[in-house]
């Protein structure tokens, strides 16, 4: 009878304990690696090196990313500028007002003409656009509200300006001769141009503008008395709105 082999005649290692062993070789492993950095030249130092990185490693942050997906849809806004009546197409005589509004109904580009007044008379002669722009909520229901009026980009040849003033009104009116809005409870506030220097249409803002109503912005101007033909003074109407 053949004695058992060394291997057949012991307890037979399981799963378990060959990865239990496995586990002893790698720790018994770093033990020797680090007590051998220790002992070594520059050991300590780079022991200490070799200690801090696993500390730095075990201290670093973990980051969640959430995301959310949208869809923005292109959409003609509710609020639109228009071109007033006062506005034409050209102009072959003057007084005259012309321009255009962009399809994307945000922008109207207009020239007016003013003329240069004797701003010794009472009233100042002036010419005034009753009608100049407008703002509609074209909108099929629900109103929107107008946060404020600046005017902005005060250019060109300002020697020349006198006053221009824009009104912005919640229903159209008209001037009287001496100047003055003949229903000036339809207008929220003013702001004169007489500098290079804009600002704000004066009033209680914000105001409401409901679906279907049409807001107005009217204009009186002149020129400075010694103003040279042919020159002119450009500025931006900005409207704000949500």
């Amino acid at each position: 009878m053949t004695e058992p082999s060394p291997s057949a005649a012991g307890p037979q290692r399981t799963h378990g304990s060959r990865a239990k062993s496995g586990r002893f070789f790698i720790l018994s492993f770093v033990g020797k690696t680090l007590n051998h950095m220790y002992h070594a030249k520059w050991g300590k130092l780079m022991l200490v090196l070799f200690l801090a990185a696993v500390v730095v490693t075990a201290s670093a942050t973990v980051s969640v990313f959430f995301y959310t997906v949208g869809t923005g849809t292109v959409q003609t806004p509710d609020v639109q500028i228009l071109a007033g009546p006062d506005v034409g197409a050209s102009c072959t005589a003057y007084p005259c007002a012309s321009g255009s509004v962009t399809g994307t109904h945000d922008v109207l580009t207009a020239t007016l003409s003013f003329f240069p007044a004797a701003t010794g008379a009472s009233p100042i002669p002036g010419t005034y656009y009753s009608n100049f722009a407008q703002v509609k909520n074209t909108a099929v229901s629900g109103s929107h509200s107008i946060k404020s009026v600046q005017i902005i980009n005060i250019g060109g040849t300002t020697a020349d300006l006198g006053s221009i003033t824009v009104y912005y009104c919640t229903a159209q009116t008209e001037f009287t001769a001496a100047g003055a809005l003949v229903t000036p409870g339809n207008c929220v506030g003013s702001f004169a141009i007489t500098s290079g220097t804009g600002g704000t249409v004066s009033g209680t803002f914000p105001v409401s503008i409901g679906f279907g109503v049409t807001h107005y912005i009217e204009v009186a101007a002149y020129a400075a008395s010694g103003a040279t033909a042919s020159t002119s003074v450009t500025f931006q109407i900005a409207v704000q709105w949500s």
